[in-house]
């Protein structure tokens, strides 16, 4: 009976990651920063707890299994897969988080071992938050340096936000002013509520 718990519980959380990776793929997540990766290290843990507690039965032997050739499978094609992942589960690809304010939160970071430093805006819906825009960071250092991408004098994947002040929200556009080594300027970001990259 004890293990029958142990299961139930692990197929919840297992649940809850999926619901979590379904979110990701049409642009929400749950609320906050951190809450993807507690379901990401929680599943992990419970994961290692199963496959160690009940590793006699033949079935969790074929479901460690099943885990294994998936890592492998992710690193075949240059690895891309498996640095999603690897992203999913850390803060490696996270350069900096600003809170805005109740509503609205910016991410500095990579979220891709092929991108280039990006900023992405969510707005938070209940339990839930969305990513409305993401651009690339360089894009925001040209407005706040008023220089081209060639031109600009800092390094964008080591230059961090001082802050970030949002000016207005509206369905269409998001202005935040942007504080880039003590230099000013307001950018007005284009939401896009169905995009897919």
């Amino acid at each position: 009976m004890k293990n029958k718990n142990i299961v139930i519980a692990y197929l919840v959380v297992t649940l809850i990651l999926l619901s979590e990776i379904i979110l990701n793929l049409n642009k929400y997540s749950y609320a906050g920063y951190y809450s993807d990766k507690i379901i990401g290290w929680l599943w992990l843990a419970m994961t290692v707890f199963i496959i160690i507690k009940l590793w006699k039965k033949k079935a969790v032997k074929v479901y460690f299994g099943l885990l294994v050739g998936a890592i492998i499978l992710s690193i075949l094609p240059m690895m891309i897969p498996f640095f999603g992942i690897v992203n999913y589960f850390s803060t490696i690809g996270s350069y900096q988080r600003i809170q805005l304010d109740d509503h609205y939160r910016i991410d500095r970071n990579r979220p891709n071992v092929l991108y280039n430093p990006q900023v992405t805006i969510y707005r938070r819906e209940g339990i839930v938050e969305k990513q409305i825009s993401r651009i690339p960071y360089n894009e925001v250092l040209e407005k706040v340096f008023q220089c081209s991408s060639i031109d600009l004098p800092v390094d964008d994947k080591k230059e961090n936000i001082q802050r970030a002040k949002l000016i207005m929200a509206n369905k269409d556009s998001i202005g935040i002013e942007y504080q880039i080594t003590n230099k000013k300027q307001i950018f007005y970001h284009k939401v896009n509520e169905n995009w897919f990259e």
